[in-house]
């Protein structure tokens, strides 16, 4: 949680300086890039709530199946877009290193959880 957190917080920075680099072939309106600069500012907060977690994830499960439920839904939403044409497919390099390799962490602490293998 420690590390998801450091990531979060570096690409949420990045994406607020800099949101262009996650349109790949997509012309970037004053619109989009203020809403994806919101977006980078969502994705460093979850920072704050993965740093809580990594000091105590028994108490702060309930951030973590946030997180979890996040990194699920971003892909599907993401091949959803993709399947009708709206987005392109070099968008799931973003769900790859924002989404999917979290999942089996996530899972795995949540699993450890919910089956009373945590240390308390």
């Amino acid at each position: 949680m420690l590390l998801a957190a450091i990531y979060n917080a570096v690409w949420g920075i990045v994406i607020s300086v800099c949101p262009q680099i996650i349109l790949f072939d997509y012309s970037a309106t004053p619109f989009t890039l203020i809403l994806l600069r919101c977006i980078g500012m969502l994705v460093g907060t979850y920072a704050i709530a993965y740093y809580f977690a990594s000091r105590d994830p028994l108490r702060y499960w309930p951030l973590i199946l946030v997180g979890f439920i996040g990194k699920v839904l971003g892909p599907v939403g993401s091949v959803y877009y993709i399947s009708i044409g709206e987005l392109t497919p070099k968008f799931l390099y973003v769900n790859l290193l924002n989404d999917l390799i979290w999942l089996v962490p996530f899972g795995w602490i949540l699993w450890q959880i919910r089956t009373d293998k945590l240390p308390h």
